[in-house]
């Protein structure tokens, strides 16, 4: 899976795995989750500034595991 940095206040960096939809996210707070069964669109929503604060409600309905 390759991670991206992204700009934001509470979002380190994203990743996404297309073959499992799994959307990984790495808060700067430390922790990283992956999100199940996660469309690629959203990932990509997830590259763009400030994410969390526009589509942390989108991701949070998915299951999520901690690493």
């Amino acid at each position: 899976m390759q991670i991206h940095p992204v700009t934001s206040g509470n979002v380190a960096s994203v990743g996404y795995d297309p073959d499992t939809r799994t959307l990984r996210v790495r808060f700067r707070s430390g922790g990283t989750y992956d999100y199940a069964d996660v469309d690629v669109a959203l990932f990509h929503q997830m590259l763009q500034p400030h994410p969390w604060h526009r589509l942390h409600q989108q991701v949070k309905k998915h299951h999520c595991t901690l690493l």
